[in-house]
């Protein structure tokens, strides 16, 4: 399993085929915003699962993290994009956005 978090942003990693990643990123419960991942080219990485959400603390409202799995399933290069929104406000740019490139081999 490959462990991915906010501070990753940007950044490309090596994979191979069979590995599964988690991504986990900062989301606060209560405002409506929600992480939600676009379609990868060449489908090579498929989301396993609906995300969860673990609370930072147990206050009503807090922080906490969205948490996604995906299983590589070919080999392929390209991007996974995750946007910060609010799903019901349709043509708003995200308030938030994470990239990481893939290289599967």
């Amino acid at each position: 399993m490959v462990f991915i978090s906010q501070t990753d942003n940007g950044r490309e990693f090596a994979l191979d085929r069979g590995d599964a990643l988690e991504i986990s990123l900062p989301a606060t419960s209560g405002t409506g915003y929600v992480w939600q991942a676009l379609p990868i080219a060449g489908g090579f990485a498929k989301q396993v699962g609906d995300p969860a959400f673990t609370l930072d603390n147990a206050m009503p409202g807090a922080s906490g993290h969205q948490i996604f799995h995906f299983g590589i399933e070919s080999t392929g290069t390209g991007a996974l994009e995750m946007l910060y929104l609010r799903p019901w406000e349709k043509g708003s740019q995200p308030a938030k956005v994470f990239k990481i490139m893939l290289i599967v081999r």
